[in-house]
């Protein structure tokens, strides 16, 4: 059945959108482009009257049809409805969007697999039953040729007295049933039971039932979710059973590491559709959470990830926890670029979410390495490999970041650890390299200060995936220096003169902006400085003082925010500290 595909977009108090999950960003954006306001997704005429719903006072279940414009240039109309919620810990609304096609065909859907579930159940002659442990509430119910023909709903223990009155448990299954009515009000993780009862008849026609249950978490609640089947059906299950558990990651829901490698084994194999991504996701910091916390909050952890991965990824392909705290994804139909980068920032953002508030002192955020089929490899281990190399790499520059392989990139390097049969770059590899190539810029400026320069900075633009390396330098902070791309809106930094910019710096010499969204307090104003000029990241360095700056350096990337690693930051100071002890005369020489 395919899903709705809500579409969702997080808003501040202006209606301006701080965020976006991946069916938002594909169904309206794309390509590196994104909205800055909400009100700009709709046609000019509905504009005002979506935006006061959209800031209106929220009610519960209220929701309304807007005509929208699709990436593609198409109008469709979509139902909206908005919940107040929170962003970074700040009180935000999210617009909830569905597309009104998708909605109707969905529900079709869900009434035509509705219908065959109880068929199935229907034909094994099977009852459906719950127990909520906050309410004492047991629910139990049947059916008939599709049709509900038998439903219950009262206190279990009103429930277990009625069964007993009535006649409806034989006399020697009497001890056996109240210890089941106990257990499954214990709510562990596992419940069954074997009776002698008429629960499907109710009347004297006694029967062998089996009944099973499972525990069930849903926003603080806790459920038995159950099933009472007649004995001779149960006996069958057990073989389709042990295929299931021999498929399904018990812990997480996700496939488990044989099922998720036979099948990436096959899909990447001679003769099969181009287009497809391996992806290696790596919970950040987990070990942490075991050592400090024990192995039910690791357990927690890992069913969460999985729950948000499978909901990520969904029709779009398939998720497999590969071993401890490590998890696989295939994902189909990669045909753009942008696809595959809105999945994995999506799994960056929801993962860092859910566990920000978790752990007082453990981040817990997720790295994620990725290949493509057939670009970067034609097996699962050579893919699986390039994977797991660009792993290290996320790992090695920050962590909670995706890194997918690009030859150009990191085909150096990955020729290098395959030789050595590391499996990835150990995390100092990196580092070394880019203090060397520092190292070797320092010893070259005194004396030839414009090539040293220039190839450092050349070394900075490629490595740290930049868009842009901007010198500005005068009492107009005009831009004397650029390589990579050139905006004109970049062509001055007269803004370091301003008191926003210095409150950002807060007194020190340089800032680092990973994303525009994520700024402090004490940044935001300048933050609003960036976003108009088109930079998403940067590093900003001061030439002279932040009182009396002489001139300014900014790395910048300009398609999307990323995190910065460590040793990109400390190279970047490292670079600004060193042209700032050159006289004036060897500064200006930089940009001849």
């Amino acid at each position: 059945m395919k899903s709705l595909e809500i579409k969702i977009a997080y808003l501040d108090e202006n209606s301006k959108i701080i965020e976006r999950n991946k069916e938002f960003y594909g169904y309206f954006e794309k390509a590196g482009f994104l909205y800055e306001s909400i009100e700009d997704i709709v046609v000019p005429e509905q504009k005002n009257d979506f935006l006061n719903f959209v800031r209106a006072d929220i009610h519960e279940n209220e929701f309304r049809s807007y005509l929208f414009k699709k990436i593609t240039g198409e109008y469709f109309y979509n139902i909206v409805f908005v919940v107040k919620t929170k962003f970074n810990d700040k009180e935000c609304r999210a617009v909830h969007i569905t597309d009104i096609s998708r909605a109707v065909n969905f529900f079709n859907d869900a009434v035509l697999s509705e219908k065959k579930i109880n068929c199935a159940l229907a034909l094994t002659s099977e009852y459906l039953f719950s127990y909520q442990k906050s309410t004492n509430i047991f629910r139990i119910r049947s059916y008939q040729q599709s049709n509900q023909v038998f439903s219950s709903e009262q206190d279990i223990d009103s429930w277990k007295t009625r069964i007993l009155s009535d006649g409806l448990i034989s006399k020697e299954s009497i001890d056996d049933f109240e210890v089941a009515v106990n257990e499954l009000k214990e709510c562990n993780e596992d419940f069954s039971a074997r009776l002698n009862a008429s629960f499907r008849y109710e009347h004297s026609l006694f029967e062998k039932v089996v009944l099973k249950a499972v525990r069930f978490e849903d926003n603080g609640e806790i459920y038995m979710l159950g099933r009472i089947l007649p004995e001779v059906f149960a006996e069958q299950m057990k073989t389709s059973e042990l295929l299931e558990e021999l498929k399904i990651d018990a812990l997480t829901g996700t496939y488990n590491k044989k099922a998720i490698t036979e099948f990436a084994k096959k899909r990447f194999a001679e003769g099969t559709k181009e287009n497809a991504m391996l992806l290696i996701v790596d919970l950040d910091h987990f070990k942490p959470v075991n050592d400090a916390y024990g192995h039910l909050a690791g357990d927690k952890v890992l069913k969460k990830a999985g729950d948000i991965l499978k909901n990520i990824v969904g029709n779009t392909g398939l998720v497999g926890r590969y071993g401890g705290d490590e998890f696989l994804i295939i994902l189909e139909n990669m045909d753009e670029e942008s696809d595959f980068r809105a999945i994995m920032r999506t799994i960056n953002f929801d993962i860092r979410a859910a566990f920000e508030n978790m752990f007082v002192d453990i981040k817990v955020t997720a790295s994620i390495g990725a290949s493509m089929y057939k670009k970067d490899g034609e097996t699962f281990d050579e893919l699986f490999k390039k994977a797991d190399f660009c792993l290290y790499r996320a790992k090695d520059k920050g962590r909670d970041r995706y890194v997918f392989y690009r030859e150009d990139l990191h085909g150096e390097l990955y020729k290098k650890a395959s030789e050595a049969k590391t499996e990835g770059i150990k995390y100092d590899v990196r580092e070394v390299l880019e203090l060397k190539s520092m190292a070797d810029f320092l010893l070259e400026l005194g004396a030839n200060p414009k090539p040293a320069a220039d190839t450092v900075l050349a070394h900075m633009l490629k490595t740290y995936n930049l868009d842009s390396i901007n010198i500005y330098y005068g009492k107009k902070m005009e831009r004397r220096y650029c390589i990579g791309q050139k905006p004109e809106n970049l062509s001055n930094a007269e803004y370091v003169f301003s008191q926003d910019f210095k409150d950002a710096l807060r007194e020190k010499s340089f800032i680092r902006i990973n994303f525009i969204t994520e700024l402090g307090e004490n940044a935001k104003s300048f933050g609003k400085i960036l976003d108009q000029r088109g930079v998403k990241s940067s590093i900003q360095l001061v030439l002279g003082s932040p009182q009396s700056p002489l001139g300014l350096i900014t790395f910048d990337r300009l398609k999307e925010g990323a995190l910065w690693a460590e040793y990109e930051v400390n190279c970047c100071v490292m670079f600004a500290a060193a042209v700032n002890l050159l006289p004036e005369e060897k500064i200006l020489k930089l940009f001849e």
